[in-house]
């Protein structure tokens, strides 16, 4: 072992959520090592598609010139057999009004070369190889160049943000709960002419190889680079998921959208399938006594969508927060109050969401979903304010909000589903 370094604190990882607890850590003038086994520029499965939350974030984290640069998404024209539906993005307060369409390989650089900027050191090719632990405590990592030599770097708190697979979090206890949904994914690129449109699609009728419904949904989204991003989810919840082969369902789903998206099926480039999805805080514990985690690591991706970059920036700035107190005023206790934050701000919608996915599993369900989602406006955008996670406040209830509280209510007598 060659070599070592010390630093305020250490993050695994520089995807969304440790770029943005990096960023947010070096503002509040820390210094921060932020270790990434991977180069830039990468790509990463989905994920294009970024929501007014997460573009709220961008603009906060002083990324607004980017943002106005990146292509815009003004709506969601939702899909169900031959009807549709368009519709603007729900409302909320502290979001922006719109959201954009930016490849992965551009947006998190972008995002760990402005966490750079703000004073963070950032070691790409690097792994963590094995956390540093000192009489229990977690004090940094064993890093391994990309020349394979290794070094320590010291630091006495630590953010895991190492994504779904997250080998450095298995190393300090972590877990899935296995009974809960997860999701799988793919997606790939598409020349076609309109490329430029600022409406992206979802479809809510994938069905299996027999035309059984699955509960999932398909998108394609125009990435105005003269592409358009086109993919398919499906939760684990489905009947027979383990044999549900996403490449197919990818194929099947580009040739029924050859005619009206103008591509050639057979031209795909840049496929990218995800295997596995962790969803609805089904990662724990998400804090240790020297250590949060933070972003996919924790299974922050929303149960509804399997989208996770707005949560992912969000859960890496309240991390930072949190880490900012314990060095500056309350010492080491006060990541205890990650989890209970995390919880506070997702944990009903996380687990009205695990109910969501389970009743999905039905195809009667996922045909009704479908429905919903291209009657009218008003319902396509209660749809979506679930999915988004965009619920309304209390003075402005309406049918997403009810069934949200009527779920919370039965939750109360099932708390660990």
């Amino acid at each position: 072992m060659s070599g070592a370094r010390t630093a305020d604190v250490v993050v695994i990882g520089a995807g969304p959520a440790g770029a943005a607890a990096a960023y947010w850590l070096a503002s509040h003038g820390h210094e921060v090592v932020v270790v990434e086994r991977r180069t830039f520029p990468r790509s990463k499965g989905c994920g294009d598609i970024i929501t007014p939350r997460a573009v709220r974030q961008l603009i906060d984290m002083g990324l607004g010139d980017d943002v106005d640069h990146w292509h815009p998404l003004d709506a969601i024209r939702t899909a169900f057999t031959d009807r549709r539906q368009l519709i603007e993005w729900p409302r909320h307060a502290g979001t922006a009004r719109h959201g954009l369409v930016v490849r992965r390989r551009d947006l998190d650089e972008t995002v760990a070369v402005n966490a750079e900027q703000a004073g963070a050191t950032l070691l790409l090719g690097h792994e963590a190889i094995e956390p540093v632990v000192d009489r229990g405590f977690v004090r940094g990592a064993v890093v391994r160049s990309p020349l394979g030599a290794t070094s320590t770097i010291h630091a006495p708190l630590v953010v895991v943000a190492d994504g779904a697979n997250s080998t450095f979090g298995r190393s300090l206890g972590t877990f899935r709960t296995r009974g809960w949904p997860y999701a799988a994914a793919i997606r790939s690129y598409w020349d076609s002419p309109r490329h430029a449109e600022r409406t992206m699609e979802m479809h809510f009728d994938i069905t299996d190889r027999d035309g059984i419904a699955l509960p999932g949904y398909g998108w394609v989204a125009p990435v105005g680079d003269g592409t358009v991003n086109i993919g398919v989810g499906v939760l684990s919840t489905a009947r027979d998921f383990k044999s549900t082969n996403v490449a197919h369902l990818l194929d099947a789903f580009a040739a029924r959208l050859a005619d009206d998206w103008q591509i050639e099926p057979a031209t795909a480039t840049g496929v990218v399938r995800v295997g596995r999805i962790p969803m609805g805080g089904s990662v724990q514990p998400t804090a240790g006594p020297s250590f949060l985690v933070v972003g996919d690591a924790a299974a922050t991706a929303s149960p509804f969508s399997g989208a996770g970059i707005d949560v992912a920036y969000e859960s890496g700035r309240l991390a930072a927060d949190v880490v900012h107190d314990a060095i500056t005023e309350s010492g080491p206790t006060a990541l205890q109050r990650y989890p209970k934050l995390l919880d506070e701000r997702y944990g009903e919608q996380n687990k009205t969401g695990r109910l969501w996915a389970r009743a999905l599993a039905r195809p009667a369900a996922m045909r009704r979903l479908g429905w919903l989602a291209t009657r009218s406006p008003s319902s396509g955008e209660g749809v979506l304010r679930m999915m988004t996670g965009t619920l309304r406040p209390d003075h402005h209830v309406g049918i997403p909000e009810t069934v949200s509280r009527l779920a919370a209510t039965a939750l109360r007598l099932a708390p660990d589903a």
